[in-house]
């Protein structure tokens, strides 16, 4: 009996939460939310002359620009700003129309306020000033009404360098322009900054017979035929090597390089090597100079011998096995039976012809055994050679030989102690000397000009190299300042 009683208990318990649950969710059933009211959109489209204007609504960026729309706005007055680089903000209010779509186009240059101007001047006066290739006028100058912005002004005038500089121009604001034109009269430097040249330290130099200048370094080739550089490497020529020790051009105006790899020959189409690669006979791949006899014969000064080429093949001359017995570093010819070559430790040789002839050990005076010779040139009075002074008490930087008196003479205080790294001759008898420090000018060693970076505009103290043009002006090769060209003509 107890049993049937608890049954009963349970279905009416049970019996009573199924009805609460059925009443439940009837009533969830049958429950009705009250209707959602949309909110009423409009989009303005904002356009500005320029483009590109940042645009802030009610004082928050957007993060759009012009042109561009901006959606889901309620029926309300909005502020709205464009701010752009250099010019003045911009301020606007807008009431969007409901479910409509209002254009908005600022044209910034209507505003004349908008426009700024820009006042010139430099040193010296009345350089020409150029905006967008036209002629503004001379300095001191102005000019007016420029849109805002950063603009190029080019500035030129008569044996000047011109020059260019970005002038950032704003709204309601003049801009002040000073610039000072570099004199390019007796002087014109070409470095990395000024130039297409491809580097500033500079080992050699030569003109070939259409006045093109040709500048070589331990990173290849350069040329400039007085508008356009060209550069030229392993790697977009034939050039066998890209360490230059020296430049030459012969009578066919080929240009010849001499290189940590050989020799190239460049015609201005065509690139022809010679090295031990291409001829088993090749005295050295290291070649420090190269000359031409009148058949058309090369004589190449190299680290292990020099060569003459003969029968296309290389006669070579060394000296023992040393190191230092065979390092040739310079050539200089008179004629096939006239040759002079400097040997880095021993002084020099005289070829007569294919024929070794007397081997020199330059008793310099005073006596020195501490330099290394670097060059040799052939001027009307003697044979002139320069050196690198290796101890701190050698004396000798230059040095001649005198055919008068068949005698060496290195008294020549003003380069005493000084490297001389190469010696030009013009005109026959006029010495260009090429030192660590300066370029030395003379016929008459007592009647002397001397350039360096303290009395002209030489920014380097080392002078590697010169060539001379049709014209008779100078191209200097330097150590760390590019390449200058010296208009000696403009002197006279």
């Amino acid at each position: 009996m107890r049993f049937n009683i608890k049954n009963n208990i349970f279905i009416i318990v049970s019996a009573y939460l199924f009805v609460l649950l059925l009443s439940y969710g009837c009533e969830r059933e049958i429950s009705v939310s009250p209707p959602v009211t949309p909110v009423p959109v409009a989009s303005v489209i904002i356009q500005s002359e320029p483009e590109g204007a940042s645009i802030y609504e009610d004082g928050m960026i957007s993060g759009l620009e012009t042109p561009d729309t901006l959606y889901w706005l309620e029926e309300r007055e909005y502020s709205f700003t464009l701010k752009k680089k250099y010019h003045k903000d911009t301020s606007f209010s807008v009431i969007p129309a409901v479910d409509s779509s209002q254009m908005i186009f600022i044209d910034y240059y209507k505003n004349s306020s908008m426009l700024g101007s820009a006042n010139f001047s430099s040193t010296p006066n009345n350089v020409e000033v150029y905006f967008q290739n036209e002629y503004i006028g001379t300095t001191p100058s102005s000019m007016s009404g420029i849109k805002p912005g950063e603009f190029y002004f080019v500035f030129k005038k008569e044996n000047h360098r011109s020059d260019s500089i970005l002038v950032p121009v704003n709204s309601s604001q003049t801009s002040k322009v000073e610039v000072e034109l570099e004199d390019t009269t007796y002087w014109v430097d070409y470095s990395d900054m000024t130039s297409g040249i491809h580097d500033n330290v500079l080992s050699s130099v030569a003109v070939d017979q259409n006045d093109v200048v040709w500048v070589g370094s331990k990173n290849g080739v350069s040329s400039y035929d007085g508008r356009e550089w060209k550069y030229y490497s392993s790697d977009n020529s034939g050039l066998i090597g890209m360490i230059i020790n020296s430049i030459k051009v012969d009578k066919e105006n080929n240009k010849w390089f001499a290189t940590n790899r050989g020799i190239s020959k460049y015609n201005g189409g065509v690139w022809i090597n010679e090295s031990k690669s291409t001829s088993p006979t090749f005295p050295d791949n290291w070649v420090e100079d190269i000359e031409f006899l009148e058949g058309g014969e090369k004589i190449i000064a190299t680290k292990n011998g020099f060569g003459r080429s003969l029968n296309n093949e290389w006669k070579v001359t060394r000296f023992g096995t040393d190191p230092y017995a065979n390092w040739f570093t310079d050539i200089a010819v008179i004629d096939e039976n006239d040759i002079w070559i400097t040997h880095k430790d021993d002084g020099l040789l005289h070829l007569d012809g294919s024929k070794l002839g007397e081997r020199f050990f330059a008793e310099l005076d005073p006596p020195s055994i501490h330099t290394f010779y670097n060059c040799v040139a052939i001027a009307e009075d003697a044979v002139w050679f320069g050196h690198s002074i290796v101890e701190p008490d050698a004396m000798a930087g230059l040095s001649s030989f005198r055919f008068s008196d068949n005698k060496f003479n290195s008294r020549y205080p003003a380069l005493w102690g000084i490297d001389v790294y190469n010696i030009k001759i013009k005109n026959g008898n006029e010495k260009w000397i090429a030192s660590r420090n300066g370029l030395h000018v003379f016929t008459n060693y007592y009647n002397r000009e001397y350039y360096n970076i303290r009395n002209s505009p030489l920014k380097a103290w080392g002078i590697f190299d010169v060539a001379f043009d049709s014209k008779g002006d100078a191209w200097i090769a330097t150590d760390g300042a590019g390449l200058y060209h010296f208009k000696v003509t403009q002197l006279k």
